[in-house]
């Protein structure tokens, strides 16, 4: 992987644990996720008429894919409602690498070195490592966190191959900032019904900006995987599991692993050397 494109995954990575450590401390989650939302699809909207539309083969994966960023998103509220922000996220992020690694080897024929797989498999030990959580803590948790882990994988994988057939990772990018949004801005209505406006006052603008942030780092990503192997920008991407320790550290004054973070960093120096 170029300096270049491993930089700007790391600073996805640093704009996702951002905007996760705001959702975790924001009031009601999924109002919070819909404001999230107002700002990928002011996004989305901009960038749509410069990018165009993806080529229809792309659109079987956009419309998968969007299924699984809702039942991501309300999986990933229930996992914060059920555990630390340094547990739920590490492990939740931890399993995707090795989701996407496995699936590219399968369906892409995209195998890793010895070297890129040791460098995968170190930044999976680090973060799971990371989120291991304590005696005193629920199964549930440990479960959802799980599930949520695998459709990160999941989509991951689809949004890598929809960048890469569609023609354009830009126009597929755009289009499924879009398609998330409804989807989301829906299922919020159904709960809240005219609760919204007034639940999301008191935070809309840092919902909107987080939003701009996590769709560009979202962007970042997608047109990674279109010019480097899926699972070293995936491995690389979940790196934001460190920042989310250390925040989770200074600010909600929980426990980090500190051996941890240092296996996760030794994994990057190598995807970068692979």
């Amino acid at each position: 992987m170029s300096i270049s494109t491993l930089l700007l995954v790391l600073f996805a990575a640093i704009t996702h644990a951002l905007w996760n450590t705001w959702l975790k401390v924001s009031g009601d989650r999924l109002i919070a996720l819909a404001t999230l939302a107002i700002g990928w699809t002011i996004v989305g909207l901009l960038s749509l008429p410069i990018v165009g539309i993806p080529e229809r083969a792309a659109w079987p994966y956009l419309f998968v894919s969007t299924l699984v960023h809702l039942s991501y998103s309300l999986t990933l509220i229930r996992a914060y409602g059920l555990a630390d922000l340094s547990t739920t996220y590490p492990i939740a992020r931890g399993i995707a690498p090795l989701v996407v690694t496995i699936a590219a080897a399968i369906f892409l024929d995209e195998p890793l070195g010895r070297l890129g797989l040791f460098a995968v498999c170190l930044v999976v030990i680090g973060v799971i490592w990371l989120g291991l959580p304590s005696k005193n803590q629920r199964r549930p948790a440990l479960t959802v966190s799980l599930v949520t882990g695998c459709l990160i994988g999941v989509y991951t994988f689809l949004d890598g191959l929809g960048g890469r057939v569609g023609g354009s990772p830009h126009a597929y990018t755009a289009c499924l900032l879009l398609a998330t949004s409804i989807p989301l801005f829906i299922v919020t209505g159904c709960v809240h019904r005219g609760d919204c406006i007034s639940l999301a006052r008191p935070m809309w603008v840092k919902g909107v900006i987080a939003g701009v942030l996590s769709a560009i780092a979202f962007w970042v990503v997608i047109w990674a995987m279109s010019v480097a192997p899926m699972s070293l920008v995936a491995a690389v991407r979940e790196s934001s599991v460190v920042f989310v320790a250390i925040l989770g550290s200074l600010l909600l004054k929980e426990r980090v692993r500190w051996m941890a973070v240092i296996l996760v960093f030794g994994g990057i120096f190598l995807v970068r050397l692979s």
